[in-house]
């Protein structure tokens, strides 16, 4: 899909400079190479700065990559984190999540302690790419009996009806096969963030494989490639 796009992905190698000219932007490689550009986009992420939120009258290292908490985001005596600081996960939902356990905590309110194993990770991009749970390969480090089924978005009906921007789509399930559960998938196409919402629910109250193939999936919507996907499941 990105090289339909006219896009290069270039791995393995770091930028070594940066020059701009009337005719526009110079990036010179590590490797030596020079690419030429319009404009340059700088997304580097952010640097963690603890010390300026003076975590060290606290006790609390400030030299840290981040703040740890227990399942009650609480990282000392009197002092709650949430966020990106906690570094699981840099999205405004985890957030979001995170807040409502520490107000919770914070009033005297029963709360169950925080569960990131199904969290949803989406990418804006076009197309969207969304994730939850296990990839194939982390459950198969972690000894899992692992099954994958795979459904193409451009085979279905609403990629057909949808027509360009589908053609590239996939739905990945991971299950794990001794417990006939779905515990990671993937999806990438238009509206995948929307599509990886009803698998964090599988993933999260551990839903039978055999219950999910025998839901009513709404017709014609990109989630009925999670169902084509369950096909593939004896």
């Amino acid at each position: 899909a990105l090289t339909e796009e006219g896009i290069e992905v270039h791995t393995g190698v770091g930028a070594k400079g940066v020059s701009s000219s009337t005719g526009g932007i110079e990036m010179t490689l590590g490797d030596g190479r020079t690419l030429r550009s319009e404009r340059l986009l700088v997304a580097t992420g952010r640097k963690t700065a603890l010390g300026s939120l003076g975590v060290g009258a606290a006790g609390l290292d400030e030299d840290a990559r981040s703040l740890e908490v227990d399942g009650h985001m609480r990282a000392a005596d009197g002092i709650w984190a949430i966020g990106d600081v906690t570094a699981h996960g840099g999205f405004t939902h985890v957030a979001v999540y995170q807040g409502r356990i520490a107000a919770a905590d914070i009033l005297g309110q029963e709360q169950a302690p925080a569960d990131y194993s199904a969290v949803p990770r989406v990418t804006f991009t076009d197309p969207e790419v969304a994730s939850v749970g296990f990839t194939e390969e982390s459950a198969r480090a972690k000894g899992i009996t692992v099954a994958t089924a795979v459904a193409q978005t451009g085979s279905s009906a609403r990629g057909w009806i949808h027509g360009p921007g589908a053609e590239h789509g996939v739905t990945k399930l991971v299950a794990d096969a001794d417990a006939g559960v779905i515990i990671g998938a993937s999806s990438m196409g238009p509206r995948a963030g929307d599509v990886i919402g009803m698998l964090v629910l599988a993933i999260k109250e551990r839903v039978p494989i055999s219950s999910l193939k025998e839901m009513i999936y709404p017709y014609p919507t990109f989630v009925r490639g999670v169902e084509d996907a369950l096909r593939e499941f004896d």
